[in-house]
């Protein structure tokens, strides 16, 4: 009965965490100065999400998608899910089939991990709804993409500011959120805007890149 006892007592402290951690993170206050005259893209903004756990399951993003939007850029989410490839895989080609056949287009936003994780899929379908990837990381989980940018479309990587900064407890979760995703290379809590040190500057480099984006959506009008 104590085993017992402590094994329920820890989880429900780890549920407790998890939820808290998740709860954080969303809300995370920023400066809401706004940058004016932001050229707008004609196509909207889809964010997909990454592997996903317990610990690490809510507001993916974090800040990006808000301040984008804020901005007046149109902003989707793609949620696959959590952590099962196969699963995800399914679902991001379906997706993408049911966007050529509606002839919808997009700027696709993943992380590193995420890139890497459909590479292939990306250079069989070669989907038509996707007009540019933007793909986001960091010092701690180096780009090793670049086999993809030429057979399918423009691609930029922005590389986000380190930061070994933020909150004990979003941190621990998130080294939770890795032991139970071993083996694959997740992005850090800076590169996906969830340390405050540097997810304003991040931010900024994503709109910039958004407003590179919308001119070539110009000159493609032209």
């Amino acid at each position: 009965m104590d085993t017992l006892a402590l094994l329920l007592s820890l989880f429900g402290f780890l549920a407790c965490l998890a939820v808290l951690t998740n709860k954080a993170r969303a809300r995370v206050h920023y400066d809401k100065e706004l940058q004016p005259n932001c050229l707008l893209t004609r196509w909207p903004l889809l964010f997909v999400t990454g592997p996903r756990s317990f610990f690490y399951f809510s507001n993916y993003w974090n800040i990006y998608p808000s301040y984008l939007a804020e901005h007046g850029y149109e902003v989707f989410h793609l949620r696959l899910p959590w952590s099962n490839s196969l699963l995800r895989q399914s679902r991001a080609i379906e997706f993408l089939k049911a966007q050529d056949a509606a002839k919808l287009r997009f700027h696709l936003v993943m992380d590193s991990a995420t890139l890497q994780e459909f590479q292939t899929i990306l250079k069989d379908l070669r989907p038509e709804c996707i007009i540019s990837i933007t793909e986001i990381t960091d010092s701690e989980n180096k780009s090793q993409t670049n086999s993809l940018r030429a057979p399918v479309v423009p691609q930029e990587t922005i590389e986000a500011l380190p930061s070994r900064q933020g909150s004990f407890f979003i941190k621990w979760a998130y080294q939770l959120h890795r032991l139970i995703l071993p083996g694959r290379p997740l992005s850090s809590l800076s590169a996906l805007g969830a340390v405050e040190e540097t997810q304003l500057q991040n931010a900024r480099l994503l709109l910039e890149r958004a407003q590179s984006l919308a001119e070539m959506d110009l000159r493609e009008d032209l």
